[in-house]
């Protein structure tokens, strides 16, 4: 009798730990969703929706608030599951359409959609005197590397019948996108096994995303890690896509990446589109200051930093393609010095920033034909 007392009291007292737990956790996710900011906010979660091409993508239909304390939008999906206040529709008679694909930064989740360089190249564009009327349609993903935009445009975008598609690649991170995405774009099926672990790691990383306190946790765990790891051996340096000797996973991430536009612009072209390549530089390449505070990061880790190592070897990599590529890099490091061109904290356009880039994509097109619709590049 004793002993199944002790037993029934270990069982209270662990019941009553389990429900204290329960409600500090409601009680923290409760706190951090009212009055934190980040993506794993439901109005940011909002947006998105599974996809059995793509893994996930934005809501069509979706409308949402999203505030932090650096910015304070609306966002809308329209019907086609774009950032768009108004139905892409058929094509007007005499109306061409570029449709620019990428990640966050083409997304832009932090400015207003007017403020977008999307819509500001639109009306950059359609000035009195422009032979046709121009349509640009934001077709960005937020976390969407080169493999995913490849498999957007196949099921989703080229049925908006584009003229131009712009492929935006963020040379900060694009790399390392690739490789993740390489078996959907080898076309390679995963062994069982394989394939059931990543369900599992698909699911819990969708769980931690949507929970606030989760998205703490994590982060709290991956600096203990790093503090516990660093006795047994120096860490892989940061930012891998600058280093000046890169990890063998980052040469591989660009070649896949290349392999992605090129089947990108093999399909546009089939569809009579013609492909141009955007390169997307980090705020780190434009901002001196931070430079300054990555670089001494970086050499504290044991690495060295190429500030422009990125962009150096993604132009490279696509310099044998007959496609035009526009490095925004110059137009925004010539715009400096003067208000920010990114935000502080998301490191992401700001309404200037966005302005820069317009402007420069707007002069680009201009120059090349493309957006009279000049003659396509060699091959394509």
């Amino acid at each position: 009798m004793a002993i199944t007392g002790r037993l029934q009291g270990r069982a209270s007292r662990a019941l009553l730990l389990i429900v204290i737990v329960a409600v500090q956790f409601v009680l923290f996710e409760t706190a951090l969703r009212t009055w934190g900011s980040s993506e794993a906010a439901p109005a940011f979660q909002a947006l998105f929706t599974g996809d059995p091409h793509l893994g996930y993508r934005l809501l069509p239909g979706a409308r949402t608030q999203f505030r932090t304390p650096e910015f304070d939008t609306t966002l809308v999906i329209n019907s086609s599951g774009v950032r768009d206040d108004e139905e892409i529709g058929p094509r007007e008679p005499g109306e061409r359409r570029i449709v620019v694909l990428g990640d966050s930064m083409v997304l832009a989740v932090q400015v207003e959609f007017p403020q977008t360089f999307g819509e500001l190249l639109e009306r950059r564009l359609n000035t009195p005197g422009s032979r046709r009327q121009v349509r640009v349609i934001n077709a960005g993903v937020q976390g969407f590397g080169p493999v995913q935009q490849l498999l957007f445009f196949r099921h989703v975008a080229a049925a908006f019948e584009p003229d131009i598609v712009v492929v935006t690649i963020y040379v900060g991170n694009d790399a390392e996108e690739a490789v993740i995405w390489e078996p959907q774009l080898l076309g390679a099926r995963p062994a069982a096994l394989d394939a059931v672990r990543d369900t599992l790691l698909t699911r819990l990383r969708r769980l931690v995303r949507r929970s606030m306190v989760l998205q703490v946790l994590r982060l709290r765990a991956i600096e203990g890690t790093r503090i516990v790891s660093r006795p047994l051996g120096p860490p892989e340096p940061p930012l891998q896509s600058y280093a000046a000797h890169p990890v063998e996973r980052i040469f591989r991430g660009i070649d896949l990446t290349r392999q992605a536009v090129e089947r990108l612009a093999d399909e546009a072209s089939a569809a009579g589109a013609r492909t141009v390549v955007v390169l997307m530089p980090a705020r780190f390449q434009v901002d001196d200051a931070d430079y300054g505070r990555l670089l001494e990061i970086v050499r504290q880790a044991g690495g060295d930093l190429q500030r422009d190592g990125a962009t150096h070897r993604f132009r490279e990599a696509f310099g044998d393609l007959p496609l035009p590529v526009f490095d925004l890099l110059p137009a925004l490091r010539a715009a400096m010095p003067g208000p920010d061109l990114f935000f502080q904290q998301t490191a992401h356009l700001t309404p200037r920033g966005h302005e820069v880039v317009a402007a420069a994509l707007a002069e680009f097109l201009r120059e090349s034909g493309l957006a009279d619709g000049g003659a396509p590049p060699a091959g394509r």
